[in-house]
């Protein structure tokens, strides 16, 4: 037992010893000898993280870019009849014929009411008379004078007065023509504001008539656009009411851009127009800008 204890002590001394003389040739302390020998955990941990291989991020591989198409521009858009008028009455009196109504279709020179008239045409009757007679007078002065027979004063009398009742029955005439309403152009009705046999005063609005065959487009853009919009240029108008897509054409540009809002109205036409295409529809007009030009719409 004293022999083995023995043996253990020098196996001891002889470990430390060899340690010291090893620490001794490296120039370095036996403690941080000691610190530098790894261990049995500090071993598997290095294995571990040796082991384990970070994943790097694959990037793909760069695409070519596509050359950038020009993109749409949206406008709100209003259909507006090229002529309208709200047609009035030209005298006072009682209408003896007014058929038209809200919708109907009129040609150009067609009546489309008509007053009383009595007493008009007898102002008319009566010019006429007077006229007949001073002619008669003027033309027996005329002979007369010709022969010598009467003096210049009265030939020119007579031929000034057959001149005057020439001038009455002109301004007879024209009352009883405005006894007459014709409809200035082909069209039709869109709003009635009176009635058969009603009794009107002098300028009082008997219907509102539009020519529904030349139709306008009103819309408001960006004033910036002016760099490129020009009359001329061609778009297409979807209309919200129709469903519907028409093309047209800018035709003018108005002559003053506002200020405040940055802005410029502008003007369209639709070619022959369907009928079921009606002024005071709205839709969206869609431009395509020229390539490489910034645009901003303005709903």
């Amino acid at each position: 037992m004293k022999k083995l204890k023995s043996m253990r002590l020098q196996v001891t001394k002889f470990t430390r010893g060899g340690l010291a003389m090893v620490a001794l040739g490296l120039g370095v302390s036996t403690g941080s000898l000691a610190l530098a020998a790894p261990t049995p955990a500090a071993g598997l941990a290095t294995a571990t993280a040796n082991a384990v291989t970070p994943v790097r991020p694959i990037t793909p591989a760069a695409q070519p870019v596509a050359a950038a198409q020009p993109a749409a521009s949206e406008i709100r858009v209003q259909v507006v009849a090229e002529t309208s008028a709200t047609i009035g009455a030209p005298m006072s009196g009682r209408l003896s014929q007014f058929a038209l109504r809200d919708g109907d279709r009129f040609r150009q020179g067609q009546v489309i009411a008509r007053f009383v008239c009595a007493e008009k045409e007898g102002a008319l009757a009566h010019a006429r008379a007077v006229f007949d007679g001073r002619q008669i007078v003027n033309a027996s002065k005329q002979r007369l004078h010709a022969l010598g027979s009467t003096s210049d004063v009265e030939y020119k009398v007579a031929e000034a007065d057959e001149e005057q009742a020439a001038a009455d029955v002109k301004t007879a005439q024209t009352l009883v023509d405005t006894c007459v309403v014709a409809a200035p152009f082909t069209g039709r009705v869109s709003a009635v504001f009176a009635h058969n046999f009603q009794f009107l005063q002098t300028g009082a609005p008997l219907l509102d008539v539009l020519s529904d065959r030349n139709l306008d487009l009103e819309m408001i853009v960006p004033s910036m656009w002016l760099a490129w919009l020009k009359p001329g240029n061609t778009f297409n108008v979807a209309i919200d009411e129709t469903g519907k897509t028409y093309p047209a054409t800018l035709t003018r540009l108005s002559g003053k851009v506002d200020a405040v809002s940055r802005s410029i109205k502008v003007y369209g036409h639709i070619d022959n127009p369907p009928d079921t295409l009606l002024p005071g529809m709205s839709g969206r007009a869609v431009f395509t800008p020229p390539a490489g030009t910034a645009v901003s719409a303005r709903q």
